[in-house]
């Protein structure tokens, strides 16, 4: 679906990218050439190894009220402490289409998503105050209390709390997220913000600077309040602080503390031998620049703000940058496999017929007029689908999605081609296109998608969980990786006809009934602004439909 993002981040401390770069590049730009990667699925990576029928017969399934210590698989485990009540409404879902979940759903999502995440290596265990024995809070390896407000479990919290800072082992975390109006420090491996060390300050390269660095980040990350960013939260602590990599967040293609001289060293020596001429061609545009400065003040593991930053500068040169680096040459020793966890059943019978290929095609491609694979109930539209809602914290804010699904020439494959407004970081309004292959899955309903985009090779397993008889509505679910960057992406999808919502109760139960198949509640979803009236979209102007028709008698 869309795009993941190549960072280049701070060279040496504060030192700027642009001023790091320029030196470092002096003496050798004049005799090497190449470009390096940026990477953006409208959807993700990697090679495909979709492995379709493994991932079918891998059923997926939620444990998490308690650790198996005896599971050898398990390399850390979580403890959500939630209120008392049940009745505590909790801050996430505020761009969905339903109400706020209360914190105990959503805590029973975050663990869902917490296993998602770390491919089933973390187990997690939701507790009260009033339920839970010591152990449970003060043996995980992370604790994070969530909405604690009643001076009970206020007391609870902080007499727990002061126990683990007691007994602190660099391999713990704790955090206290929307919990009264009292400030609890959070501990992040052998940085304790209740008990700072000058290390912390003036020893950027030891572990408690690591830690005082991803103490900041996770608390920004939690703030947020979706469930991709606060797994990503706690999928970068045990990265860091576990002794295990976790293969979400492994790679990072930033300058960093964390890896250390050699390392850094080794990249930046191979950026300029191998990519020197197209880095200096990036540097000394203003645009390009301006994106590699952006970029370099976040994670690029963060995929929602690196994607809006790259897309908000992308060009020419910022593609053949990110093709050289990344994609090309691999610098930075990145991989990532589309994830296998959750399973999703694709829709087996539609119309009181078993789904065959033919079918599944015809509801990909929609509405799109003047494809002879259209199915009955097509509206003859100049898009297949647009995007209602979705559940990827990345992709799906961006307004106006436009999705076409058709026919290559040769009629064996089908091409998609997703058009969407982008609300750029520095407040314009501008379409952005993609161009992917897509080839059948082995089961009917799946399907594989691969992309270049802005230099870097995305591959992505898509499933259709259900679609209404009269094609008014379609879910899908999406798995992807960009194994240039070492990303890798889950979400899902509702989409309809004129991208607005069905109105009708029992149909929208429906819906949510399959999302939650596919382990995607419906207070994850984001709502797309489709409104064609909205000031951003007249400002962008009408969205560039005939490029599929342009490209197809091009490429097809």
């Amino acid at each position: 679906m869309r795009f993941r993002t190549f960072v280049l981040a701070l060279c040496s401390g504060n030192l700027p990218i642009a001023s790091c770069f320029a030196s470092l590049t002096s003496n050798v730009i004049s005799r090497t050439s190449g470009s390096a990667a940026f990477q953006a699925p409208w959807h993700r990576t990697n090679a495909l190894h979709c492995r379709d029928i493994a991932l079918l017969h891998q059923k997926s399934s939620l444990s998490s009220h308690k650790s198996n210590k005896a599971d050898s698989s398990i390399i850390g485990t979580v403890t959500l402490l939630v209120p008392s009540s049940s009745s505590e409404t909790s801050p996430f879902g505020s761009k969905s289409p339903v109400s706020r979940p209360s914190w105990h759903l959503a805590a029973q999502q975050l663990a869902r998503k917490i296993r998602q995440f770390s491919d089933g290596t973390i187990s997690t265990r939701i507790v009260t105050p009033q339920e839970t024995e010591d152990d449970a809070c003060l043996e995980s390896n992370a604790l994070v209390a969530l909405g604690l407000t009643s001076p009970s479990d206020i007391q609870y919290l902080s007499k727990t709390f002061r126990k683990r800072r007691s007994r602190q082992q660099e391999g713990t975390c704790q955090f206290a997220v929307s919990c009264g109006s009292n400030n609890y420090a959070p501990i992040v491996g052998p940085y304790d913000e209740a008990n700072p060390s000058i290390l912390a300050t003036f020893a950027p390269w030891t572990n408690i600077a690591s830690g005082k660095r991803l103490a900041t980040q996770m608390t920004g990350l939690f703030e947020k309040n979706t469930s991709d960013e606060f797994a990503l939260a706690i999928m970068l602590f045990f990265n860091q602080f576990s002794g295990s990599k976790i293969p979400w967040v492994q790679h990072s293609i930033d300058v960093t503390w964390e890896k250390g001289l050699f390392q850094n060293s080794k990249e930046i020596y191979g950026m300029i031998t191998k990519c020197g001429p197209c880095i200096a061609r990036c540097l000394n545009d203003e645009n390009c620049s301006s994106c590699l400065k952006a970029l370099d003040k976040i994670d690029t593991r963060d995929q929602v703000n690196s994607y809006r930053t790259v897309v908000s500068y992308e060009s020419e040169l910022l593609r053949d940058f990110s093709l050289c680096i990344l994609q090309k040459n691999n610098i930075f020793e990145c991989k990532a496999e589309i994830p296998s966890i959750p399973y999703v059943k694709p829709i087996d019978t539609w119309r009181g017929n078993q789904v065959t290929t033919e079918i599944a095609r015809g509801i990909m491609i929609g509405h799109l007029a003047g494809v002879n694979e259209s199915l009955e109930g097509n509206l003859n539209l100049d898009v297949s689908w647009k995007v209602a809602c979705g559940a990827n914290v990345a992709y799906d804010q961006f307004p106006s999605q436009n999705q076409l699904f058709y026919p290559d020439s040769k009629g064996k494959d089908l091409w998609y081609d997703p058009v969407f407004r982008v609300e750029t970081i520095d407040g314009r309004n501008v379409w952005c296109k993609r161009h992917y292959k897509v080839r059948n899955g082995k089961v009917p309903g799946t399907f594989r998608f691969s992309v270049l985009d802005n230099g870097v090779t995305s591959n992505e397993f898509w499933t259709i969980v259900d679609a209404a008889d009269d094609l008014s509505w379609v879910v899908f679910h999406y798995a992807g990786a960009a194994g240039a960057v070492g990303q890798r992406y889950l979400g899902g999808l509702l989409c309809t006809p004129d991208g607005k919502l069905p109105h009708e109760e029992a149909e929208l139960e429906r819906i949510w009934k399959v999302l939650r198949s596919a382990e995607i509640e419906p207070w994850e979803l984001f709502v797309v602004d489709n409104d064609e009236q909205s000031t951003g979209a007249l400002v962008a102007g009408p969205p560039p439909l005939d490029y599929y028709r342009k490209v197809a008698s091009v490429v097809g």
